[in-house]
């Protein structure tokens, strides 16, 4: 009974840590739609909601030549089911007041309804009906979104396996999501600087690689994205002058990225070649998950055994929710 009560207490905890606006927003991301008088006028592939507590932030909308600026739903309404660990609003209607260029805007929403699960994804399902300033209709924002873990610590770099780095600080995002009945991610690749290479200081830019896959001989989530034609931004300065700073294709070489997970933690390599240099970079990061309102409750100590869900699905160390261990339940963060 006593174990009962603890579970009880760690869910209610953790829900209403979530719905605390003082902890920092946690960002999910995913497949979105625009929609006016029924008909879909955009489609977006990404598209980013904000989430804290009981305000929602959307993201800049475009349609045609029309641009809607991002805002922030303020107080949305909104209830907690322990059984199932969701969160869900309510149809509602919100209004709010932003300045665009100096001139207030003022934002009706005649609808929003949504949820938060605490599935294996952390889903995040979203519908908002709404008119922005003085629009002859009311437009119709739809997403279902996953969150997007980060994870900061140091980032060793090897360049042409002779001179080896180190970056402070650096952050990778990381998104898991359900596509064909399997589980891939997404992840945001970090900018960093190195000083005093071969090459001079080097600044080395973001980008982000989808699709990551399960690849049991790997033992991690992996993928080949040279064929991807992926961009990143190089610029190295030397003696003063700036000898590199463009955009670069990485479709020469070998680049290829593998995710594994250890313990909450994560590992990256990432080895790729900007453009046709002739050598290769080498990047591994081990990561420390951030500090999210998700994660702001001690966790039950765990054994080592297997974890399922609640739906009696093989879960992985990236999971967070309600997990069977052993017979037992445990909350996994």
């Amino acid at each position: 009974m006593k174990k009962i009560f603890a579970l009880l207490f760690l869910t209610t905890a953790v829900l209403s840590a979530m719905a605390q606006s003082g902890h920092a927003p946690m960002k999910f991301s995913g497949k979105a739609t625009i929609e006016v008088n029924g008909n879909t006028v955009a489609t977006l592939v990404s598209d980013t909601v904000m989430y804290s507590g009981s305000d929602i932030t959307l993201p800049e909308m475009r349609y045609n030549n029309f641009v809607i600026p991002s805002f922030t739903i303020h107080g949305a309404e909104f209830s907690m089911d322990m059984s199932t660990m969701t969160v869900t609003f309510p149809d509602q209607q919100f209004m709010e007041v932003i300045t665009v260029d100096g001139v207030e805007k003022t934002i009706v929403g005649a609808s929003l309804t949504g949820s938060y699960t605490h599935d294996a994804f952390n889903t995040f399902t979203l519908k908002v009906i709404f008119m922005y300033g003085a629009m002859p209709m009311p437009l119709t924002y739809n997403i279902t979104a996953y969150y997007i873990k980060d994870y900061t610590d140091k980032l060793d770099v090897s360049i042409g396996g002779m001179f080896n780095y180190t970056a402070a600080n650096t952050t990778y995002s990381v998104r898991t999501y359900p596509e064909g009945g399997n589980t891939l991610l997404d992840v945001q690749v970090p900018s960093y600087q190195l000083s005093g290479t071969p090459l001079g200081n080097l600044t080395i830019g973001s980008y982000i690689v989808k699709g990551l896959a399960m690849d049991e001989q790997k033992g991690g989530y992996y993928r080949d994205y040279a064929a991807d034609g992926l961009t990143m931004h190089f610029k190295a300065e030397k003696d003063g002058a700036t000898t590199m700073d463009a955009d670069y294709v990485m479709s020469e070489g070998d680049n290829n990225i593998l995710l594994t997970y250890e313990g909450k933690n994560i590992k990256v390599t990432n080895a790729f070649h900007p453009g046709a240099m002739p050598f290769q970079i080498v990047s591994t990061f081990p990561g420390v998950g951030e500090a999210s309102a998700v994660e702001a409750v001690k966790t039950v100590e765990q054994n080592n055994a297997p974890a399922y869900n609640l739906a009696g699905q093989r879960t992985t160390d990236s999971y967070i929710g309600i997990v069977i261990k052993g017979g037992k339940k445990f909350y996994q963060r």
